[in-house]
Order: C-alpha cells, then sequence, then structure tokens
C-alpha cells in the first residue's frame, strides 16, 4: 500500500497520512469507550480529555482501522469541531470520509477559507468529490450570505469535477436565496429542477417546494405561493405540516 504525507494548508501539522489505496472499511467494533462517549455525549473539557484519550487507545491499536478512526472523529465533530481538527492532525492516515468530516468542521465552525483547502486537497489527491463532500461548504456560503457563490459552486464547479448535486445540495440554494430574500430566483431554479427531471436529473421534494413556498410567502407574493402549492399537488407531492403551517402563518 503506496500512501504520502499531506498538509492541509492551515489545518495543523502535516501529520494526516492520506492512503490513495482504497481499501473495504469494516467495522470491526470500537472500543468500549467510544459506546460510552456516544451515550454520555462527551460535552465540555471532560469530553475533550476523553476525545483524546479514546484517539490515544485507538492510536495504540495496531488493529485499528481507518472506519474506526473516522467513526470516532465523526462522533467528536458532532460536539466539538475545533477539537475533532485537532484530533485529525493526529491521524496516521485519511480517506475520503475523513476529508468529509473535516470539510464539514471547518465550514460549522466559520472557517471556510480552511474548508475549501481541504476540499483542495480531496481534488489534488484524485478522489472523486461526493455531493455530501460540498453540502457543508454550500452551507457555509449561504449562512455568510454569499448563495450567488454557492450556486456557481453547485451549478458550475460540481459537475465540472464529476460530481452531481442532489436534492439536499439544491435545497441549500433554495434556502440560501428565500434568506436573503430573493424567492423569485428560488423560484427559477426550483423549474430547473423539475425540467432537469424529465432528463434524468434531480426532482424537487417536498423540501424543495416548501422552502419556495415559505419564501414567497414572506415576501407577500401570496398568488404565486399558492400556485406553487397547487402545482406541488398536480406532481403528486404530498405536503408535510411544514408546508401547511407555512400556508396557515
Amino acid at each position: 500500500m503506496s500512501s504520502r504525507r499531506v498538509r492541509v494548508t492551515g489545518l495543523g501539522r502535516p501529520d494526516a497520512g492520506v492512503s490513495r489505496t482504497k481499501k473495504q472499511q469494516q467495522n470491526q467494533g470500537l472500543p468500549r469507550q467510544h459506546q460510552q462517549q456516544q451515550e454520555a455525549g462527551g460535552g465540555g473539557r471532560a469530553g475533550r480529555e476523553h476525545a483524546h484519550h479514546l484517539f490515544d487507545e485507538l492510536l495504540r491499536r495496531d488493529t485499528t482501522s481507518i472506519f474506526d478512526l473516522n467513526s470516532a472523529l465523526s462522533a467528536v465533530a458532532s460536539e466539538s469541531p475545533a477539537v475533532a481538527l485537532s484530533l485529525f492532525n493526529r491521524m496516521p492516515r485519511a480517506d475520503l470520509c475523513t476529508y468529509n468530516i473535516v470539510i464539514g468542521c471547518c465550514s460549522r465552525a466559520g472557517h471556510l477559507d480552511l474548508a475549501f483547502a481541504a476540499l483542495g486537497r480531496v481534488i489534488r489527491t484524485g478522489w472523486t468529490a461526493q455531493a455530501i463532500t460540498f453540502s457543508p461548504l454550500l452551507k457555509g456560503l449561504c449562512h455568510d450570505k454569499r448563495t450567488s457563490d454557492a450556486m456557481d459552486i453547485a451549478l458550475r464547479r460540481m459537475p465540472a469535477l464529476g460530481c452531481t448535486p442532489n436534492a439536499f445540495s439544491y435545497n441549500i440554494l433554495l434556502k440560501g436565496l428565500c434568506d436573503e430574500n430573493r424567492s423569485q430566483q428560488a423560484l427559477h431554479l426550483l423549474h430547473t429542477m423539475m425540467a432537469d427531471d424529465t432528463r434524468g436529473g434531480c426532482p424537487p421534494d417536498v423540501v424543495s417546494y416548501t422552502t419556495v413556498i415559505n419564501g414567497l410567502l414572506r415576501e407577500g407574493q401570496l398568488d404565486k405561493a399558492y400556485c406553487l402549492f397547487d402545482e406541488m399537488l398536480d406532481q403528486g407531492m404530498s405536503p408535510n405540516c411544514i408546508t401547511y403551517n407555512c400556508l396557515l402563518h
């Protein structure tokens, strides 16, 4: 198995080795400490100390797989992205799943520059980025009111890299547009999804429709909102409680 040392600019020490060989990831069971961490939540200083202790144990084990390390890293990331990033720098190897976790951590912590640096490493390593790889970046950009940049990535850059946006990707964009009071553009994007679906693209789901309906209502475009609701029913889409709440309020 060939491996090489890499540095993800800005993420810390260059001791996260990346294996370019695709290995089968089998769950051989995590240590009991990991199970206890998931049950207890592991927040605060005690949680951080526990995370370091868990990683110490995993790194000492000769049989520790990348799956074990990623599972532990993901559990820590849900509680403390900053701690997860420090633990990432101690991992002897990493795969695409690892970098998906890191990109999510950086994005949630508001460090989009580091998230894009990690994405650059994914691309340079030769891995095919997935929609889940880009989702945290899209959310981070939309959160910063940079939805136009997010749309450029989802609609132009992702396809160029061989990654097709999924419904979750589009829903992030739709919400970003509506949050910026650009519901008319969101409506246009929704109709683009419907047109693409006839050519084997990504169909809108109930979240897509509900997001745009809510955006139109907030901007006072009641007629368009109710027309879209009727259109949703015509497409055989079943509204959920959130859809009805939008219409009632």
